[in-house]
């Protein structure tokens, strides 16, 4: 009986120090390596493993119509998508037509990004309805997100891509590509971002933005063609590559930290708190989180947010009363 239990005492704490190998890993899902969704998950599973006692990691996958439905079905803990996509998926519309992701929550707003058409800096093209009858890309059969950006930057100027010539992209990255060397007229760039500077610096003039209208018609239509994207207005500055026009109205888009309805609500909870009181380490990790404010991690969509991201809000003040 001494041995048995001598053995099994042994058993025991073997299990016991080699427990930890086995300790769950939460998955972060991203667009591929290189992405500005890759970095942003790589910044944040470094800070949640630095912070917490729990193992995070990045999982790049070929985009987001791959990983969400993991997200949904529970094969994923976390992952990054614009407020469009999220709404797209989670209702079974757009590029996720008929095919709901009912399980899929929000966590908070990591960051949001301003986009707008850009043209060589001494085109013609002064607005939104001069593009008519120009060269523009359009499918973006592999990022596909970018086919309702057009559509909601074309839509504020009472345009659609039917208006323009039409150049087949595949992405966005080809099309900046393409405007740089003269074969298009304009192209969608999100703000700062590298493949846009790199134009900027190899185009002989540079480019700079066009203003979107902003009218209260201009607002619903951009809405209505990507759901959550809203028009603002930014300045000229140093920091922002592109900008001349003051104001320069482009399309603002809330990038959030998504999860499933599976997820417990303390795992949730834990990284939603850990990110808002980690904001220095955030950036540091990964310039654009910079631009994070945990008091913006709480914006209007059509997507449910997930329980224990509403208990982190309510402790942090921020959930709205209504």
């Amino acid at each position: 009986m001494k041995k048995m239990t001598a053995i099994s005492l042994g058993l025991a704490i073997t299990l016991g120090l080699t427990a930890p190998v086995y300790a769950k890993t939460f998955t972060v899902g991203t667009n591929p390596q290189g992405s500005l969704f890759y970095s942003l998950g790589a910044a944040l599973s470094k800070v949640m493993v630095e912070k917490t006692d729990k193992q995070y990691r990045v999982s790049p996958f070929a985009g987001s119509s791959t990983f969400i439905p993991m997200l949904n079905s529970g094969r994923l803990t976390f992952g990054f998508a614009n407020g469009g996509e999220a709404t797209f998926a989670h209702q079974g519309i757009g590029s996720f037509e008929n095919r709901a992701n009912e399980n899929l929550r929000l966590v908070g707003v990591a960051i949001a990004t301003q986009t707008s058409f850009a043209v060589p800096t001494k085109s013609s093209i002064k607005s939104i309805a001069d593009l008519k009858g120009k060269r523009l890309p359009s499918g973006y059969n592999s990022g596909r997100t970018f086919h309702y950006y057009s559509n909601a930057a074309l839509s504020s100027g009472e345009m659609t891509i039917k208006d323009a010539k039409k150049v087949p992209m595949p992405n966005f990255v080809k099309a900046i590509n393409a405007l740089a060397e003269d074969r298009i007229d304009a192209a969608l760039v999100p703000m700062n971002v590298g493949v846009g500077k790199k134009a900027m610096a190899t185009m002989s003039d540079g480019w700079r933005y066009v203003s979107l209208e902003n009218t209260p018609a201009a607002k619903e239509a951009v809405t209505k063609n990507l759901p959550s994207a809203r028009i603002v207005s930014v300045s000229p500055s140093k920091s922002k590559t592109g900008v001349v026009t003051d104001p320069t109205n482009m399309i603002e888009v809330d990038f959030y930290v998504l999860t499933g309805a599976h997820v417990s609500e303390d795992t949730v909870y834990n990284l939603v708190m850990t990110m808002a009181s980690n904001k220095d380490a955030l950036g540091k990790a990964f310039g654009a989180f910079k631009r994070y404010d945990p008091k913006k991690m709480v914006q209007d969509n059509p997507v449910p947010y997930h329980p224990g991201a509403i208990k982190a809000y309510k402790e942090m003040g921020i959930w709205p009363a209504n």
